[in-house]
């Protein structure tokens, strides 16, 4: 069952992508060089967010930071204020079944980036978006509910009103060519906003609506586990 976590925090402001996304890769990570990873995290005032795929994490979640807040030694300056606790969460059915709509307004509340080769892309066009979420929902479905027909090739979700803006933050990321493995700070390029989707061609609206409804829970783009494509605030119509 998709679940979404708050976790307090003393302050939420400045935390350090990479010792956050080393801090929760110890405790929820099954391969750490798995493509996919069925847990995101997203920073907000006075707490971060965690959203979770598999029902297994849950327990390792709430009895490692628990752990954590009780310990005196804190680090990726994530110092903890109370407890982890659930926010939100939906049965893959419920997240499959619900009536669709016909557009869908998606905030973007940190930015959301695409890789493209050596390239991160702001843009949050339909088939990124969509895209990215279908290949979650391929990865972490549970079997019961199957797979999603969604064709993106002819574009039948078109983008009807953007608010926001495009934002750099600078990411510090191991350099696997070095010996040493040396820090390198990437560049990542992000949009941050709302963005409305709408059917503009032949497509089946259910499975639209059900990747919408999956978004808070797992995040949409690149680097969803370094607190990147948080989703908030959806609404269909």
């Amino acid at each position: 069952m998709p679940s979404l976590w708050s976790w307090p925090l003393a302050t939420a402001d400045d935390l350090d992508r990479r010792a956050v996304h080393a801090l929760l890769s110890e405790w929820l990570d099954i391969d750490h060089h798995a493509k996919s990873k069925p847990w995101s995290w997203s920073a907000h005032p006075g707490e971060l967010r965690i959203g979770l795929l598999d029902d297994g994490l849950v327990e390792r979640l709430l009895d490692r930071a628990e752990a954590y807040r009780r310990s005196r030694t804190h680090r990726a300056g994530v110092t903890p204020v109370a407890a982890a606790r659930q926010i939100a969460a939906a049965s893959w059915g419920l997240i499959a079944d619900l009536r669709p709509g016909l557009a869908w307004t998606l905030e973007f509340t940190s930015p959301v980036t695409f890789r493209r080769g050596q390239r991160f892309v702001p843009w949050p066009a339909p088939s990124s978006v969509f895209g990215s979420l279908r290949a979650t929902w391929r990865t972490f479905a549970a079997p019961h509910v199957g797979d999603l027909e969604l064709d993106l090739a002819l574009d039948p979700v078109i983008v009807t009103s953007v608010r926001g803006h495009s934002v750099t933050e600078r990411v510090a990321l191991r350099d696997r060519r070095s010996a040493t493995r040396a820090t390198l700070q990437v560049p990542v390029d992000g949009f941050l906003g709302n963005v409305t989707y709408t059917i503009d061609g032949t497509v089946d609206p259910a499975a639209v609506s059900s990747l919408a409804r999956l978004a808070p829970f797992c995040g949409v783009g690149a680097y969803t586990t370094r607190g990147f494509g948080a989703v908030r605030a959806l609404a269909t119509g």
